[in-house]
């Protein structure tokens, strides 16, 4: 009877137990969701929600935005879609937001899309953003991307984007849009410095594409305190002629005395060679005054083999950093086209932003910082799992869903 009775103690303890854990888990969940809620809405109050001047609002402006955000992070690619998720895991979104009136319908998410003004939800997104930084930038790669299926006549694309993507942390810190054209006085010439001196650059290495390669556009990373690894082609003969010149010289000498960095890669059928070549900038030379901090003139020699197939490609490159840092150039070079392949092809593949027809008012470009405020989010939380694993995890589980969105506030906890 005593063995009896201290099972029973022995039991209503260990049930006691798992209470209070079960009771602490449920106030640490919602805590946890009031807190993702909080930091959500502040950085929304900080967008002009045009309704307001028009009328009565049924719909709050940071509701329809968290729904929107979550079902991009679910797959979802249109106004239908979104309404769809919605109405689906209304009971989830609940947690979040008291959703008085429901979910809106798709018309509702398409006309606020057409009218927020795209500056204003850029602020929103940098506040969001902020938290979800666990390093300090260290490299910037900037470049630009055109939604192939956003136009009014065929051929003529209504949106590009000029992207900065964290190479580290693999987030997009900012995006501007523009006219898709590279030449000068319009298009990526005004809009670069632009989303330069709308960021923290300071110490970080920039690298930027030939159709940025301009004297402003390096003005304006040098006044921001960065350094700056810019390609260099036919934009800027005088400059190109020259580096093409001292570099042809070291070639016929076996490139002696020559800072260099060298790397390799090979796999599936593919061998890689990449060499680069650093040399200072002759003080003599007629282009030292009109680049500012130029130091280094660079050259990549790429050597390529897909099985049998051999092919050979040289590049040049100018810098702010000495030619002693050839390391860090040749790395950054190669690191740049992390924006296209993380970034710009997978929005496109995964998120079917090249597919997407929605082009009226601002609807296009304000979806296309949804979906890089998602990859962001996505990036923290998928270890070894691709993009649209993810996306289709998140679709199914409510526990993991909350796991992206948690990252919002994750590192302020």
């Amino acid at each position: 009877m005593e063995n009896a009775d201290q099972t029973t103690n022995i039991t209503k303890k260990i049930t006691k137990q798992k209470r209070i854990v079960n009771t602490v888990k449920k106030d640490n969940g919602q805590r946890k969701v009031k807190k993702i809620a909080q930091k959500f809405a502040e950085a929304v109050n900080e967008i002009d929600d045009p309704r307001k001047r028009i009328g009565k609002v049924d719909y709050p402006l940071n509701e329809i935005l968290f729904i929107a955000l979550v079902a991009v992070i679910c797959g979802s690619t249109s106004f239908y879609d979104i309404e769809t998720f919605g109405k689906t895991q209304l009971k989830w979104l609940k947690k979040f937001f008291p959703f008085k009136n429901g979910v809106p319908a798709h018309d509702t998410y398409t006309r606020v899309f057409q009218l927020l003004n795209p500056k204003s939800l850029e602020n929103a997104y940098r506040l969001v953003i902020v938290g979800l930084k666990i390093r300090n930038t260290k490299h910037i790669a900037i470049d630009g991307k055109t939604s192939r299926g956003c136009y009014n006549i065929k051929g003529q694309c209504l949106l590009h984007v000029v992207s900065a993507w964290d190479t580290e942390n693999g987030i997009a810190l900012g995006q501007i849009a523009t006219k898709n054209d590279e030449g000068k006085d319009v298009g990526e010439y005004n809009t670069i410095p632009a989303l330069i001196e709308s960021l923290d650059i300071k110490e970080a290495l920039v690298t930027i594409d030939a159709g940025g390669c301009y004297t402003e556009i390096v003005d304006a990373v040098v006044a921001g305190g960065g350094h700056y690894v810019v390609t260099l082609k036919d934009n800027q003969p005088t400059l190109l002629n020259e580096t093409k010149a001292i570099f042809s010289e070291h070639q016929s000498n076996g490139f002696e005395g020559v800072e260099r960095y060298q790397e390799s890669s090979q796999g599936h059928g593919r061998i890689e060679k990449r060499t680069y070549y650093a040399v200072p900038l002759p003080e003599d030379s007629p282009v030292q005054k009109k680049w500012r901090n130029l130091k280094t003139l660079v050259t990549g020699i790429f050597y390529r083999n897909v099985q049998g197939k051999e092919s050979r490609e040289i590049r040049y490159m100018i810098s702010d950093l000495p030619c002693d840092q050839i390391q860090r150039i040749g790395r950054s070079f190669r690191e740049h086209w992390g924006i296209e392949n993380c970034l710009h092809w997978v929005l496109d593949v995964s998120f079917g932003e090249d597919a997407n027809r929605t082009r009226t008012g601002h609807a296009a470009e304000n979806l296309g910082k949804l979906r890089r405020l998602a990859l962001g989010l996505m990036g923290k939380v998928k270890g070894k799992k691709t993009i649209p694993t993810v996306m289709f995890q998140a679709a199914l589980s409510p526990e993991y869903r909350t796991s992206i969105i948690e990252q919002i506030v994750k590192n302020n906890f």
